[in-house]
């Protein structure tokens, strides 16, 4: 079996899935919880694979994953279940999930899905930008305040543009892009959020992710600059081993963590997607995937590498790595997929 066979047989049959389903990791002493977010990233994945391959396996589970969706969530809301609490972005990503699987079967329940969820989130829409979260905690973090990862919800919104022939989304989805290209640096970065200069590769990943979604959709052409700039930016700050750092600040160095400094996979693979839908840096595509296979274990990808020998084992870094390597170099129209 070569890598992309292994990845997608640990997508099928690894302890990662639980019966309905996808964890946020798992080790072999430990599971963590169930994941709705990646379990929306599933269902998107699993509709690629379908699309590709025609193979019943993948759409039987991205059904299973939309009943579970459908079970967890709170009038449309989807929520992280380390606290309980309702996420804008998670909830985009289950929106655009269901489009996919709309897509894939033509079962109108998916579409009304997608609208429940819709009208959850201009719950939170104050007209000009959405809250990150449904009730913000005391001691808050980027992910929980308007942050440039919300720039991914365009590809939910513009998806609903398409199949609920409203233009309302579309206008929402502008609404969002004129404040997130606020927040790219001259260089092409994505700081985090208005209070911060640091860029964090995972979230200046989702900004490129919707901005290249946009521009599929739209066509317009200042979308696609923005993400060349940004794509310049990963060119520039990918590390000679082909990893990224987890994040930047201010000065362009690495931030340090865990008294060194400290590699994602996450990132990492986001950027050879981003890369190969652009058409562009092919030796630095071929650095991350020999990277981002130094870090499978058990077919599956470590997230963070630090000092010690971490054996556990993350679901959507090596989601975003199974997109990667089926992606064909340079067409973008592949954009379509974006999840």
């Amino acid at each position: 079996m070569n890598i992309l066979d292994k990845l997608v047989d640990w997508l099928l049959y690894s302890p990662i899935f639980n019966g309905e389903a996808y964890l946020e990791y798992y080790s072999a002493t430990e599971k963590g919880p169930a994941y709705p977010e990646i379990t929306g990233y599933a269902i998107s994945l699993c509709c690629i694979l379908y699309e590709r391959k025609k193979d019943m396996r993948f759409l039987d589970r991205a059904e299973t994953c939309a009943r579970y969706m459908k079970k967890v969530n709170k009038n449309g809301g989807v929520p992280c279940l380390r606290d309980n609490r309702l996420y804008t972005f998670d909830t985009g990503v289950y929106v655009s999930s269901m489009f996919d699987l709309y897509s894939s079967t033509k079962k109108d329940f998916y579409l009304s899905e997608a609208e429940k969820s819709l009208k959850w989130l201009y719950s939170l829409w104050d007209g000009r930008q959405f809250a990150a979260i449904d009730k913000v905690p005391r001691e808050k973090d980027w992910y929980h305040v308007p942050s440039v990862h919300l720039a991914k919800l365009v590809i939910a919104l513009m998806k609903a543009s398409k199949y609920l022939r409203e233009e309302k989304y579309m206008e929402t989805a502008l609404e969002l892009f004129d404040k997130y290209k606020q927040l790219q640096k001259e260089d092409g970065g994505f700081r985090i959020n208005e209070n911060s200069n640091a860029i964090m590769v995972h979230p200046h990943c989702y900004a490129t992710e919707g901005f290249l979604y946009a521009y599929y959709a739209s066509k317009r052409r200042e979308f696609l600059e923005v993400t060349k700039k940004s794509s310049k930016w990963l060119c520039k700050a990918q590390n000679p081993d082909g990893s990224f750092y987890w994040w930047y600040n201010a000065e362009k160095e690495p931030q340090y963590g865990c008294r060194q400094k400290i590699k994602a996979t996450d990132a990492t693979a986001q950027a050879t997607r981003i890369w190969k839908l652009l058409g562009v840096n092919r030796e630095g595509i071929e650095k991350a995937y020999r990277y981002l296979d130094s870090e499978l274990k058990g077919n599956g990808l470590r997230l963070y590498k630090i000092a010690s020998a971490r054996t556990t084992v993350h679901s959507w870094p090596t989601f975003f790595y199974i997109h990667s390597l089926i992606l064909p170099f340079g067409q973008i129209e592949n954009c379509k997929e974006l999840f």
